[in-house]
């Protein structure tokens, strides 16, 4: 291994740590503003060796359709806040932050067909645009919704 290996080792190993740590502030961020993923944090926590994004926050798009779907009870997370805060991390594009943002929460919502398909047209700016890159054949005409919130 060349000194040059070795600081590009270092480097990479520098930039997954602050990835990592991205991610965990992002999911730490997002429950303290938004109160309705306390208990799925305080499970994920009790049941995983650590703050692992990229897993909570499959319980954070499932839990976020079913608030759109009106299927979220009183205590859980509000659909809109949610998407609100995802916007304006978005915007801030952190390290970590934006990988689980992109990954784990656009990636995962809902197809033609599923329920909470339509959730989409209701994206912010920034978060539309990465939608997009992702889903270049979507186009929010096609869910028939506005883009304002249904309450």
């Amino acid at each position: 291994m060349t000194t040059e290996d070795a600081k590009r080792d270092g480097a990479d190993t520098e930039r997954a740590a602050e990835k990592a740590v991205g991610g965990v502030r992002l999911v730490e961020n997002l429950v303290a503003r938004v109160p309705g993923f306390v208990d799925a944090y305080e499970c994920h926590v009790f049941n995983e060796p650590r703050v692992l994004p990229h897993l909570f926050f499959w319980d954070v798009v499932q839990d976020t359709v079913a608030s759109y779907l009106g299927e979220g009870g009183p205590e859980g997370p509000d659909w809109w806040q949610v998407l609100t805060f995802l916007e304006e991390e978005t915007q801030r594009c952190a390290p970590g932050g934006i990988e689980v943002i992109v990954t784990s929460f656009l990636n995962d919502l809902p197809y033609p067909g599923e329920a909470g398909y339509g959730i989409e047209a209701h994206l912010g700016p920034a978060l539309k645009n990465r939608y997009l890159q992702l889903r270049p054949w979507y186009s929010a005409k096609d869910s028939g919704l506005t883009g304002e919130p249904l309450a």
